[in-house]
């Protein structure tokens, strides 16, 4: 990213934790999610595998996940997100607490 005053890069990791963050803003997305950062000709495309709670609708979570990924990367840092690849690898089922 440049301007008139200098450059600025931000490291992959800190656009790894902005995309983490915006996919934990994700009603039924769990917590967990890992994002791979690559970069090309100065546009990022992102890769986000994460797991959703059962009853999750599995196309609508991702579209969710894709939108909220490019909103947060791009406001966040200033980058242009050119893609973002989301795989669902589980849906996990809700945990209840068992009563002795």
């Amino acid at each position: 990213m440049t301007d008139a005053g200098g450059t600025l890069e931000i490291h992959p990791i800190v656009v790894k934790k902005v995309a983490a963050h915006a996919v934990r803003l994700v009603p039924g997305a769990e917590p967990s999610a890992v994002v791979k950062v690559g970069e090309v000709a100065g546009d990022l495309e992102l890769a986000v595998k994460l797991a959703l709670r059962y009853p999750s609708p599995v196309r609508t979570a991702a579209a969710d996940v894709r939108r909220r990924v490019t909103e947060e990367v791009e406001r966040i840092t200033g980058y242009r997100v050119r893609s973002v690849a989301v795989t669902v690898s589980a849906l996990r089922a809700e945990t209840r607490p068992r009563v002795v």
